[in-house]
């Protein structure tokens, strides 16, 4: 699991340095054979984050790519979440991942700090 993580990050970084962002496509659903047990969702946090102090500069929206790419492969829905707010005068932007009601890489407080301005992937619209 945390050889998975290194590599979902080290392709996410890789990704995001040679291709710009609009030019990204959602991360493969390629599920994993599930065996009889599949890891918890916390556990694949854990993952990524830990994997992710090997990974030069391995930043929230990293993190967070790979996260969701780790859920999707092994059957859980999740997007990740980009918010914005001001600290000091500046710009600050953060990612994290949402899976049900959980924020991950982050916790509840920290998110509420931040206004969300884009959901990856996008949500359809519900045309029934």
């Amino acid at each position: 699991m945390l050889g998975r993580a290194f590599l979902a990050l080290l392709r996410i970084r890789i990704a995001l340095w040679v291709r710009p962002w609009n030019r990204l496509t959602a991360p493969a659903a390629r599920a994993i054979t599930v065996e009889s047990t599949r890891p918890g969702v916390d556990r694949l946090e854990w993952a990524v984050l830990a994997a992710s102090r090997f990974v030069p500069r391995a930043t929230c929206l990293t993190r967070a790519l790979a996260l969701h790419r780790l859920l999707l492969q092994y059957g859980y829905r999740s997007s990740v979440q980009v918010g914005a707010r001001r600290a000091d005068g500046c710009f600050v932007a953060h990612a994290w991942v949402e899976h049900g009601t959980d924020s991950l890489l982050s916790n509840a407080s920290d998110v509420t700090q931040y206004v969300r301005f884009f959901s990856w992937p996008p949500s359809q619209p519900d045309l029934s």
